[in-house]
């Protein structure tokens, strides 16, 4: 064997190994379930982590807050060197000499009396930390429930693939059963030519399917948030394999849970709160404060006779003080300050106003929608038996002869047709059971998706 040919045989192998390994490497597909993509989009979602660091945040606020009751406490110290003329205690005279010094001082602050202000604030730093987590709540109920809208749409694609490519087997098995017939003369060869568009339309169906469902996979992904370059598989039950389990709800009672159980009403609620506690921080700008102060330092000079120790023991010194401020006249700022609390408080209850009649309607409406996906169950389900039925009489219909292609092509549109609307009937019920959950404020992330 010659050089170059030995060198060939060497490399083949290796990367043979190495297209093998890319090779599974690129066809390897990460399954994730339901449970799973919930846990994923609670971990990695932005939205939860921003809201997560506004809760962060506002907690400092509230450590804030809280510190505004303590006292401060300061401590300074210096040295100093003097040149030119200075007093020269020991011969009471000028001397052109220099001089060193040094002096501590240490001093605290204590506010005793400020009209409640630190209260009313620390009370209001609280409620819009209870805010934030409600939000944080409802958050996290928004993540959950766009992991169950997405998801639902990719196995209901996926189901539209599985009823097209029966399709497309089933219209195959007629054009080899056409072209058997055309060959002995049973059928005229223009069936044939129409088979064959028909298959043909089926396979292009089949490709849109299949497009719509790598859309809904991509949608999902970007939700979940993982790797977009990554293969995933959801897996999920054929449509006829879903429970479809009816709850009797009462609209009435949906509008009352809500009321008790929304995250963002309860949030909303805190922000009432924290206005209120904002204007009476304002107000007690209209009461006298009253603070109080500690001190105490010493200080040396090297221009003194006695020696550092003596100078640091003899120059201490202390203090006590209080202050107090009474308010005359503040050009007005207190009063617009009250002012703008109430217009802000008066928008806080506005808000809540139109928040509760949002959350209504949305009940109200999903609790309609649910009532026509009931319906809707019903209905597809006969039409799909129905359509069966008349599928299978056209086609023996059509093989002995009774029957024009046209009509058993018509017929198998009607079924296929039925199979769809079958399956989006049974992924809209269990959309619409998610959607009450989710306007009602009681979307449990650890229920399964078909419950």
């Amino acid at each position: 064997m010659s050089r170059p040919l030995r060198a060939i045989a060497h490399v083949l192998p290796i990367a043979t190994l190495m297209i093998s390994t890319f090779t599974a490497q690129a066809q390897e597909v990460r399954e994730i379930t339901f449970n799973e993509a919930i846990e994923i989009a609670l971990e990695r979602n932005v939205t939860i982590k921003r809201a997560e660091n506004n809760l962060k945040l506002q907690e400092i606020t509230v450590q804030s807050e809280r510190a505004d009751f303590l006292p401060n406490l300061n401590f300074n110290t210096g040295a100093s060197r003097n040149f030119g003329l200075q007093f020269d205690q020991t011969t009471g005279s000028l001397v052109n000499a220099s001089s060193d010094g040094f002096n501590y001082s240490a001093s605290s602050g204590l506010n005793i009396f400020n009209g409640f202000a630190d209260v009313a604030s620390l009370e209001g730093a609280r409620a819009v930390l209870e805010s934030q987590e409600a939000n944080f709540a409802r958050t996290q109920q928004q993540v959950v429930f766009n992991v169950v809208s997405n998801y639902l749409n990719v196995i209901l694609a996926e189901e539209n693939i599985r009823i097209r490519q029966e399709d497309v087997e089933s219209q195959q098995s007629l054009l080899e059963q056409i072209e058997e017939f055309v060959r002995v003369g049973q059928r005229a060869v223009s069936d044939l030519y129409q088979q064959q568009a028909t298959a043909a339309s089926s396979e292009a169906l089949l490709l849109t399917a299949e497009s719509n469902f790598e859309s809904s996979k991509t949608r999902l992904i970007q939700v979940l948030q993982v790797d977009p370059l990554a293969n995933y598989a959801f897996p999920a039950p054929a449509a006829e394999d879903v429970p479809t389990n009816l709850r009797a709800y009462d609209p009435n009672e949906l509008v009352r849970a809500a009321f008790e159980r929304r995250p963002d009403l309860k949030a909303q609620e805190f922000l009432i709160r924290a206005s209120e506690s904002n204007i009476k921080a304002a107000k007690a700008g209209y009461l006298p404060t009253l603070g109080m102060s500690f001190g105490a330092g010493s200080s040396y000079t090297s221009n003194s006779p006695f020696d550092f120790s003596d100078q640091m023991t003899n120059n201490r010194s202390e203090r006590v003080s209080l202050s107090l401020s009474v308010p005359l006249f503040n050009r007005l700022n207190v009063k617009r300050g009250i002012q703008s609390s109430k217009v802000q408080y008066s928008n806080a209850l506005l808000d809540m106003e139109n928040l509760q009649q949002s959350v209504a309607i949305e009940v109200r409406q999903a609790y309609l929608d649910y009532q026509t996906a009931v319906k809707r169950l019903e209905v597809t389900e006969k039409s799909l038996r129905a359509a069966d039925q008349a599928f299978q009489v056209e086609q023996e219909r059509y093989n002995v002869g009774a029957s024009t292609l046209v009509e058993l092509t018509q017929s198998n549109s009607r079924y296929i047709d039925a199979a769809s609307q079958r399956a989006q009937a049974v992924f809209q019920f269990h959309f619409q059971h998610r959607l009450i959950e989710y306007y009602q404020g009681s979307l449990d992330p650890t229920q399964p998706l078909f419950n």
